[in-house]
């Protein structure tokens, strides 16, 4: 296992702000949507491409390239360079919104790292800690007047290209989750990639003509106005956001405090793997209301968690309470009306399966956790993913209160590996910095999946055995 985390240099930080042209939004008033997340950490990801040069090439070519090419689709992204306004007394009437000014700019760090590129990019159990070098941090949130009352502004993106001198680039990007979801998140990095790789030097100056801007992303939506709240959703969200805002905090800070240290490692769920899990799960439970090979993928990581569990805490884990297993469904095509795939914003409802840990552990435990996963996506599409809305701060809060919650951050759906490309080739490497868990499409294979676990030591080398042990019961 590496031990140590990335060490690097810092030769330049600066700030990229819009074309001055007309810009697509200056003021983005947040949905119920967006507010749910107000309580979240900032999410990070990093993105390994090969890059065979030196570090004056990076400085002299590439870093010109990376600037221009993130300033063009900026003008369309406006939110990214903006900040969040959230008013400092929760009775104020200002909204919660993100604002953009003339001058608002994203932050960018360009820094060389001289350590081992491939102690990067395995799958390897590595330090929890070795990617967070990579990643840049939110800037510090400010007090501003609006409207005669006082504001909070918080920038809501950043990012970090990190040269690894005559080996690769990786790009790290740290966002707000308020701000945008993983669709539009993905869908603003194809836009950046799709510009810099028809940007060139020639002669010492860049050259942007005959750019084809909008081949590879979808122009942003920003129509809010048919989005229904029926249940008055943000106004309970903005009232009860303190409580929940420390309720959220109190547990990351007893997940940290662990004597026990962290670390990280990919597995991957091949095709074939995920097909035999379908069959197994179907056979028990041939009546299912849904299933899908991302409910089985759910469902078994949910078995080998929660084995992991009962194994190395086996003294202070109670399998007769309830664990709870999360995720989000993107429902932008499911509302009525329906908003556009291009539409910026957050627009994810929350999937939870909730069972005994005896459950899941059983025998019968991942026909189990399939059921229960499956019929909460069953009732969205059937009653709409607006259904119990009224109660998802009661979900939440139970899931805080639950035994045990994991939830999922990432989707296979979003393929960094094979749709982004600054002009370096194909990613060699996507990872999510501090998530327990996540799921991307895989490098090698766009049927299997990367999942990405952090876990104390000793219970990632028990997730590790369970994890192998269980496919190995698939053929054998």
């Amino acid at each position: 296992m590496e031990g140590l985390s990335a060490t690097l240099t810092v030769f330049e930080q600066c700030s990229v702000s819009p074309p001055r042209d007309p810009v697509a939004v200056t003021s983005l008033p947040l949905q119920f949507f967006d507010l749910i997340w107000l309580p979240f950490n900032p999410l990070a990801r990093v993105i390994f491409f090969d890059f065979p040069y030196s570090t004056q090439h990076f400085v002299q070519h590439t870093v010109p390239i990376i600037k221009t090419s993130l300033s063009m689709p900026l003008k369309h992204f406006t939110p990214l360079a903006g900040k969040l306004l959230a008013p400092s007394d929760t009775s104020s009437t200002t909204d919660f919104q993100i604002r953009y000014l003339d001058g608002d700019s994203v932050s960018v760090t360009f820094a060389e790292c001289t350590d081992d590129l491939d102690q990067f990019l395995g799958n390897h159990v590595r330090d929890v800690n070795m990617l967070k070098p990579l990643v840049p941090q939110l800037q510090s949130t400010t007090c501003i007047d609006t409207s005669g009352e006082k504001c909070s502004a918080s920038t809501v993106f950043a990012i970090q290209v990190t040269v690894f001198p005559n080996r690769g680039i990786c790009i790290g990007i740290t966002n707000s989750h308020v701000v945008a979801d993983g669709s539009s998140v993905f869908n603003f990095v194809r836009a950046w990639a799709s510009i810099a790789k028809q940007v060139h030097i020639s002669d010492g100056k860049l050259d942007v003509n005959d750019l084809v801007p909008y081949e590879d992303f979808q122009i942003p939506s920003y129509d809010r106005s048919c989005i229904k709240d029926p249940h008055g959703l943000s106004t309970v969200l903005v009232k009860t956001l303190g409580p929940l805002v420390k309720q959220m905090q109190q547990q990351k800070e007893t997940t940290q405090d662990s004597s026990n240290i962290k670390v990280r490692a990919t597995f991957v769920l091949t095709e074939a793997n995920i097909k035999a899990l379908k069959n197994m799960v179907s056979t028990k439970r041939p009546n299912l209301a849904y299933l899908s090979s991302f409910t089985v993928m759910c469902a078994y990581l949910w078995t080998c968690f929660a084995k992991t569990r009962a194994s190395v805490l086996e003294e202070v884990h109670n399998l007769d309470e309830s664990q709870n297993f999360g995720f989000v469904m993107d429902c932008r095509a499911r509302l009525d009306p329906p908003l556009p795939a291009s539409y910026f914003g957050n627009c994810l409802v929350l999937c939870l399966g909730v069972q005994t840990g005896r459950v899941i552990v059983g025998e019968e435990g991942l026909a189990a956790a399939a059921e229960v996963l499956g019929d909460s996506i069953s009732v969205k599409l059937k009653e709409g993913p607006l259904h119990r809305s009224d109660k998802w701060l009661e979900d939440l809060s139970g899931a805080m209160r639950g035994e045990w919650t994991i939830g999922i951050a990432g989707s296979p759906k979003l393929d960094y590996y094979n749709s982004i490309d600054f002009g370096w080739g194909k990613p060699l490497k996507f990872e999510f910095v501090d998530e327990p868990l996540s799921l991307s499409r895989c490098k090698d294979s766009k049927m299997d999946t990367e999942i990405g676990v952090i876990l104390p030591k000793n219970e990632m080398d028990e997730f590790s055995n369970v994890f192998a042990q269980g496919l190995r019961s698939l053929v054998g």
